[in-house]
């Protein structure tokens, strides 16, 4: 406030000299332009001076605001075009989530100038129009899009191989991933790519060793995944061309979770080992099996063993002698307690055996064992109760 005071006396100073001299001597300005002459004081020179500046200003400044106004009218234009690109993209891509392939490849297509458009709108349409069974026609527009050069090339040749694995064309899905550099090669798409064309031609070791980076990117269902790592596995090991060491080494580098219970795989190896008569090999799998998981397919399998192997099962089976719901592990036992010579033993595992699970080969199996120790009757006996179990 006390600022503003100041500025007001000084102006008000100001102005009164400037007021006194104009009174005292208003000055005489002479200005002669040829014939012409003009005659006046210069106080009233200057305040036309100033007036005329005034004037050119606002004359000056509404020229300008006239000249800027098509510019600015070019650019509402503009920014009304991009957003109507804008939404006419974002209703292409909604609709291709949606599934709605004919709607997001036509929205795609008009998304506007070049400049309007990224890198999506070609690829995308092209992907639109694969959906809708249209190979060839999305062909066309990869084509297009890679001679505009409104899209990368690498995505270019991914986009075309999904175009040609859709088609079943393996060689051409090849000729396009080939195309791409080495670390291209490793994205989880193109690796994708690579093992549904490894399951379209059965090149099974291929296909194994790019499910794991598949699934680890969640790239393809987990069904999907599941079902080709069984048959992959299962037609390598079938595959096995030098018999059991091919088959030992491929049981080895599978998944844990074809090695479960229940999974096919190492039945699968089972019966490559009987069928090739290869004891060792067959003794040395069954011990490290007997280590984690004891199953009747297991067990079953020790049929095909000699004496003396049987014998080295024996502290393996010992351990699973509380889960053997089957009897399964006991039998065995009681062959070994037969080989050992120890009688009482073989006895009394015959008659767990037959206690946990009253098969008639277990009846069997006791009834042979009481006959041996001279008990006839008691063999007779079970033979008959077992034989009547089954009528």
């Amino acid at each position: 406030m006390a600022r503003f005071s100041l500025y007001l006396v000084c102006g008000l100073v100001l102005g009164a000299v400037l007021v006194n001299a104009i009174s005292q001597d208003p000055g005489y300005l002479l200005v002669t332009w040829g014939d012409w002459q003009l005659e006046t004081s210069v106080w009233l020179a200057l305040s036309a001076l100033m007036l005329s500046l005034v004037l050119l200003w606002f004359v000056l400044r509404a020229l300008r605001t006239t000249l800027r106004m098509p510019r600015t009218l070019r650019r509402w234009l503009g920014l009304r075009s991009a957003r109507g690109a804008q939404r006419r993209a974002d209703k292409g891509f909604a609709a291709f989530f949606e599934g709605h392939w004919d709607v997001a490849e036509k929205a795609l297509k008009k998304g506007g100038s070049p400049d309007e458009q990224t890198l999506l709108h070609p690829l995308y349409s092209a992907l639109a129009a694969l959906h809708q069974g249209e190979s060839a026609r999305a062909l066309t527009l990869l084509e297009q899009a890679e001679t505009e050069g409104s899209a990368p090339v690498s995505l270019i040749n991914l986009a075309r191989a999904e175009c040609h694995l859709k088609a079943g064309a393996t060689n051409e899905v090849e000729r396009s991933l080939e195309q791409l550099s080495a670390s291209e090669r490793k994205t989880p798409r193109a690796k994708a790519l690579r093992a549904e064309a490894a399951y379209l031609e059965r090149d099974w070791q291929p296909l194994t060793e790019l499910l794991a980076d598949v699934r680890r990117a969640g790239i393809a269902p987990d069904e999907q995944i599941n079902a080709w790592e069984r048959e992959s596995w299962n037609a390598l090991l079938s595959e096995a061309d030098d018999g059991a060491s091919t088959a030992v080494s491929v049981w080895k580098r599978a998944p844990e979770s074809l090695k479960a219970p229940g999974q096919s795989l190492w039945p699968a190896l089972l019966d490559i080992l009987r069928r090739d008569a290869q004891a060792d090999a067959l003794q040395k799998v069954l011990q490290e099996r007997l280590q984690q998981h004891c199953e009747s397919v297991t067990i079953d399998a020790m049929n095909g063993l000699s004496d003396k192997q049987l014998l080295k099962m024996k502290k393996a089976l010992q351990r699973w002698r509380d889960e053997d719901s089957e009897g399964g592990c006991h039998a065995v036992l009681a062959r070994i307690a037969r080989i050992e010579g120890d009688a009482e033993t073989e006895a009394a595992m015959w008659g767990e055996a037959h206690a946990r699970h009253p098969s008639a080969s277990h009846a069997v199996g006791w009834a042979d064992c009481l006959r041996n120790q001279g008990k006839e009757s008691e063999a007779s006996a079970l033979e008959a109760k077992a034989l009547a179990a089954l009528r």
